[in-house]
């Protein structure tokens, strides 16, 4: 259960030190404060963290890919039960979900996306009603390994109230043997298109065997379960979802296969909570942006549609919808730290073969050198603008535009203030 504070009084002063660290901050020019602010209250108050949850017993989302999407549709899925708080702006750790939960001590649902390593913690202070675990991938920037990840999620999952529903993606057995200590699972078919980090069995270390999206190991016996709840069909942008109690069509804003992907995680969230799945799906439809990743910018007469990527399972979700839907494609890549393009490496950029792929950013240079290792033509144009009006249009006058974190950070404000 969750553990709240012993003292109230420490719990209040620890809040108040949190909000002038934070507006110290922002007089300072030195952000917004959302980290500060929350870290200093845990600083004060290490239990804080379940003063702030009020007895909310929240939907907590997380996975090293897509969190911040389906915690945005999870949130809006909650909605028709009530008012919902969330993280939006992606502030994922500890401090973070305590400056999001005590600037709304009202709203009586909760969605918080998780970053990995923390889930125990997270999971300890809230007592959540259910938790979304989406996939396991290796991060180079992290310093965490994925084996110590996988460890903590068992753990994390072993501490789960008897009452909490593990959503687990069935098609990654890295979460599945992750969540196997959960008291409750529920399947759901999320997808697997990176399939390197998960070739061996956690638990035996023999080879996985694969038909199709199924797997199984030949050394322990685990194979993947059965998924209740599934994509079923597409028509335009209509999706419907499968799951025990029928079938539910759902829009989705969100491009490619993310976007089905994400409303099924988040109506099986909302059914967790008892909320009705139409109105649920009816909430999900007014989803069209989460955190500038989906709405396409307006740059001179295309627009820019820009992809946050931080590992190979990423790069190469952004590879296969640029091909799927025959849209030309943009790298932005700036200076993150010493590793930040060794995710890029593995990558299949080979599948752009017959492209000129513009590249800008502070590291084009890695990012030239990934191309020509894959056998792909690339083009340096510092200016994102011109590099967005490089490409020759195919039908549509959408641009991919595939960015590491800082990119995609700069851009997004560039684009919308209209200054790239």
């Amino acid at each position: 259960m969750s553990q709240r504070s012993r003292d109230p009084l420490r719990a209040t002063l620890a809040l108040a030190g949190g909000r002038g660290a934070a507006a110290l901050s922002q007089a300072l020019g030195r952000g917004s404060g959302t980290m500060i602010g929350g870290r200093v209250a845990l600083r004060m108050d290490p239990h804080v963290l379940a003063t702030v949850a009020g007895g909310r017993r929240p939907v907590l989302v997380t996975g090293t890919n897509g969190k911040s999407t389906v915690t945005a549709l999870a949130a809006a899925a909650l909605s028709p039960g009530g008012a919902v708080v969330t993280n939006a702006t992606g502030a994922n750790m500890p401090d973070g979900i305590v400056t999001a939960l005590a600037a709304d001590r009202t709203s009586p649902l909760a969605a918080i996306e998780v970053d990995e390593v923390y889930l125990r913690a997270v999971v300890e202070a809230t007592a959540p009603r259910a938790v979304v675990a989406l996939n396991a991938f290796r991060e180079y920037t992290r310093g965490v390994s994925l084996a110590a990840t996988l460890a903590h999620w068992r753990q994390a999952a072993a501490r789960l109230p008897a009452d909490c529903v593990a959503l687990v993606n069935v098609d990654d057995p890295l979460v599945v043997w992750a969540f196997e200590p959960a008291p409750r699972v529920v399947g759901v078919a999320g997808g697997l298109g990176w399939r390197e980090d998960a070739a061996l069995c956690p638990a035996c270390g023999a080879p996985h065997e694969w038909s199709g999206v199924a797997w199984s190991c030949p050394g322990c016996g685990r194979a993947r379960p059965e998924p209740q709840w599934r994509i079923a069909a597409d028509a335009a942008d209509r999706w419907a979802i499968e799951h025990p109690r029928g079938v539910t069509p759902v829009t989705v804003a969100v491009p490619g296969r993310t976007g089905p992907v994400a409303a099924a995680f988040a109506l099986a969230a909302a059914d967790a909570l008892g909320i009705d799945l139409t109105r649920a799906a009816e909430a999900i439809s007014a989803v069209v942006d989460v955190d500038g990743r989906y709405v396409p910018f307006p740059v001179g007469d295309r627009r820019a549609r820009l992809l946050m990527l931080k590992n190979p399972a990423g790069w190469t979700e952004a590879l296969d919808l640029a091909i799927a839907e025959r849209l030309p494609l943009v790298l932005a890549v700036d200076p993150f730290g010493p590793k930040d393009t060794t995710t890029m490496w593995e990558a299949p950029f080979d599948r752009l073969a017959g492209r000129v792929v513009p590249v800008t950013g502070g590291r084009a240079a890695d990012a030239l050198a990934v191309l020509d290792a894959a056998g792909v033509a690339g083009r340096e144009v510092a200016d994102p603008a011109r590099a967005v009006a490089a490409v020759e249009l195919t039908g549509s006058d959408e641009v991919v535009v595939a960015c590491n974190y800082p990119a995609f950070r700069r851009l997004s404000r560039q684009f919308r203030a209209g200054t790239a």
